[in-house]
């Protein structure tokens, strides 16, 4: 890996790094308790910060010459360190070998001529202006601050074996009765001394002239040590950190969770971010080393670090996320995703350069979070995708699948076909998704034949249709009424908005399944937006509220739905006769774009019901604005206000009463 080079020979200080990266982090497979390895460590960060003060002094070349002199004196002294002690570790030798292979082709790089040509990478300026808070989503923190200690937790490293104590002096041997005479006095000396010890004063008295308590000492003995500043700020640097880690996790939605619920758990986590900088560069080293104290990987404190140094300007900060990630397994699902979340979000502008390389990585979970990260980021290319789905990892293809919505570029249609086609469920859910939300019909396509097929319910294939089909899909949903009155398709009747199924929903409410009763109670709430409760009598409307005449008004919350199907059937007996045949409905309203706009913005929207909306607007509308659901509530609403002028732009429901779609060609 490492190519033996002359001691003339140039090569760039990104190559120089490089390596010096990899003899840091090579220190981590190394657990030998006789190795200096903390010293070492020590002596690489340094000769690592030195490489980016010599890239910081590009174009002064007497300051540039004496960081490359400095780094190499660390390097010398990190390479003494090692081969002063012979491990004892066998499994440490080959690691200890590549250890050395790196720091000796660094070594004979910078040699005495210290022939080493300036890198691409760009250098950090920080703004001259004062750092501003991170207010409601997360901005790149540029202050003026010295170059970051490279750091990487070590782990335990098992407690060398304590020397023997040494014998005991051994006696002068007693030759007389008078030396024998003088121990035994010498021994009643002690006993007495020590019999006596119990009625001593526990404080005595201080003798006289003894000076009075200074009030440091005074200080000292009542609360314990004083604390130096930098302690301080790392207690509370520390304490952050590990809030930020677990406002990373309460942030992410969950099922039953409204969309909005995180948005104050957000801005308390920008707040974390903004203090920790704020205690200064000197704490971000040794906030790394929390990360030795847990006995497992910690996801969500690992979150919080990568989060934390892409958030602060500077390629060195984002060169110790990255160091840290790779000290991580990203084969562990729960440490993939925090990885790929906090990349994902963090605003540093290297992040998708930094990433772009994992796609041809060897380890297919670091290719699979590569695609997730430059997906959620809008950075994947369409060639991306293409290739992620040949890749013969199930991980990557479906991490590749997921990425179709979002790629730049035009997807062939035999590559959106194939992912439509797989067998795994998961990868046709999101080609499926994908598809309609590129508007191909290829999607539509797939779903109605999974549908009439009696397979609603796999990949949520009948829930697609429904909301991407014209008026024409009634007739799919009967066929598969007809094989398969499975819970899935009959929820997605609901979304279809055809009230020719009311009658036949009302049947299954009555029925005795339970999961089709639920799913028929759902449908007809979403059909019909009557929201009947068995505690409140059934609704009256006025003139102007009469349902399926109205324009649309927001149905009423209510905590559980009657599942008596008499009542159900006493409210559509009343009022179904307003609805009109032909016309696709919403909460007792007809269909338009505006209500799929309500329901996405609504704060009482959980994840679930905003994926089928925002698919269903890409369709109808014919928009292909991005909606990252994962993403800060910030900028999920600023995506929300760009729907909202596309609707408002003229793209209004026409006469075939909510049934268009706007397929591409």
């Amino acid at each position: 890996m490492t190519p033996d080079r002359g001691s003339t020979e140039r090569v760039g200080l990104q190559t120089v790094q490089a390596l010096l990266d990899e003899a840091l982090l090579g220190l981590r497979a190394v657990a030998d308790a006789t190795l200096p390895l903390r010293q070492a460590e020590a002596q690489l960060a340094q000769a690592l910060r030195k490489v980016y003060e010599a890239h910081a002094a590009r174009g002064e070349a007497g300051r540039r010459r004496e960081h490359l002199r400095d780094m190499a004196a660390n390097l010398h002294s990190a390479a003494r360190l090692l081969a002063q002690v012979p491990t004892q570790d066998p499994g440490g030798l080959a690691e200890l070998a590549l250890l050395e292979q790196a720091m000796k082709a660094v070594i004979r790089s910078v040699g005495e001529s210290f022939a080493i040509e300036g890198g691409t990478q760009d250098v950090h300026v920080a703004s001259s202006e004062p750092p501003r808070a991170s207010l409601r989503e997360p901005r790149l923190l540029d202050s003026v601050r010295e170059i970051l200690l490279p750091a990487i937790p070590l782990p335990e490293l098992p407690e060398p074996a304590a020397p023997p104590p040494p014998p005991p002096p051994a006696p002068p041997p007693v030759t007389t009765l008078a030396q024998l005479d003088a121990l035994l006095a010498k021994a009643q000396a002690r006993l007495a001394a020590f019999e006596s010890a119990e009625d001593k004063p526990l404080a005595p008295a201080p003798e006289a002239g003894t000076p009075p308590i200074t009030d440091e000492e005074a200080l000292s003995f009542h609360f314990g040590d004083l604390k130096h500043e930098e302690e301080l700020l790392l207690g509370h640097a520390r304490t952050c950190l590990e809030d930020l880690g677990m406002f990373g996790l309460l942030r992410r939605a969950r099922p039953l969770t409204t969309w909005r619920n995180s948005e104050r758990t957000e801005q308390r986590l920008l707040r974390r971010v903004d203090a920790i900088i704020a205690c200064g560069v000197q704490v971000l080293p040794r906030l790394v080393k929390v990360l030795e104290e847990r006995p497992e990987p910690d996801v969500e404190l690992t979150w919080a670090h990568v989060f934390l140094f892409c958030s602060q300007a500077g390629n060195d900060s984002l060169d110790q996320a990255l160091r840290i990630i790779r000290t991580v397994d990203l084969r562990e699902p729960r440490m993939a995703e925090a990885v790929a979340d906090a990349l994902a979000l963090a605003p540093h502008p290297g992040i998708e350069r930094a990433v772009r390389p994992w796609l041809s990585a060897e380890q297919a979970a670091q290719r699979a979070v590569g695609l997730r990260i430059l997906s959620r980021r809008r950075a994947l290319l369409a060639a991306d995708v293409e290739r992620g789905l040949g890749d013969s990892e199930l991980d990557v293809v479906r991490a590749a699948s997921q990425g179709l919505g979002a790629a730049q570029g035009s997807v062939p249609p035999e590559v959106l076909d194939t992912a439509l086609r797989h067998e795994d469920e998961e990868v046709v859910r999101a080609a499926l998704e994908g598809a309609l939300l590129r508007r191909s019909t290829l999607g539509l396509e797939r779903a109605r034949s999974l549908t009439r097929n009696g397979r609603g319910g796999f990949a949520d294939a009948a829930m697609f249709l429904a909301v991407a089909t014209d008026a024409s899909g009634a007739e799919d949903f009967r066929a598969a009424m007809a094989a398969h009155p499975a819970p899935a398709v009959l929820s997605a009747l609901g979304w279809l908005g055809d009230v020719s199924f009311v009658e036949m929903l009302l049947e299954h409410l009555a029925g005795k399944e339970a999961a089709t009763q639920v799913a028929a109670l759902g449908a007809l709430q979403r059909l019909t937006g009557a929201s009947l409760t068995d505690q409140a009598p059934p609704p009256e409307y006025s003139r102007e509220e009469q349902p399926f005449l109205c324009p649309f008004v927001e149905p009423q919350p209510v905590a559980e739905l009657s599942e008596k199907a008499s009542l159900w059937s006493a409210w559509w007996a009343k009022h179904g006769r307003n609805a009109k045949s032909g016309t696709r409905y919403r909460f007792g309203h007809p269909w338009s774009p505006k209500t799929s706009l309500w329901e996405l913005e609504s704060p009482t929207s959980v994840p679930a019901p905003r994926r089928w909306v925002h698919v269903e607007l890409a369709v109808r509308t014919g928009g292909d604005i991005p909606l990252e659901r994962e993403d800060f509530v910030v900028r999920q609403l600023r995506q929300l206000e760009a729907w909202k002028a596309h609707v408002e732009s003229g793209l209004r429901r026409n006469k075939a009463e909510g049934w268009a779609t706007r397929y591409a060609r």
